[in-house]
């Protein structure tokens, strides 16, 4: 299971978070016309299968990118 917690804006103080059942129902919802989650979300902390991922460029994009690179 994919769990994403994330700031929807710079201001916003309240975490919002979404699951997925995998990183690769993520990865499709990214990629329809309009996504699930913008990219310029501010992610505070990501658990893939209970482990925190460790990821350099803390937005949505970031995580879209580390996933999917990741996969290849």
């Amino acid at each position: 299971m994919l769990e994403i917690h994330y700031f929807s804006s710079k201001n916003d103080t309240q975490e919002t978070i979404k699951t997925y059942q995998t990183s690769s129902d993520f990865l499709a919802a990214q990629y329809l016309e309009v996504p699930d989650l913008q990219d310029y979300f501010a992610v505070s902390k990501v658990l893939l299968d209970g482990e925190e991922l460790k990821l350099e460029d803390k937005t949505i994009l970031g995580l879209f990118n580390f996933l999917n690179s990741s996969k290849n």
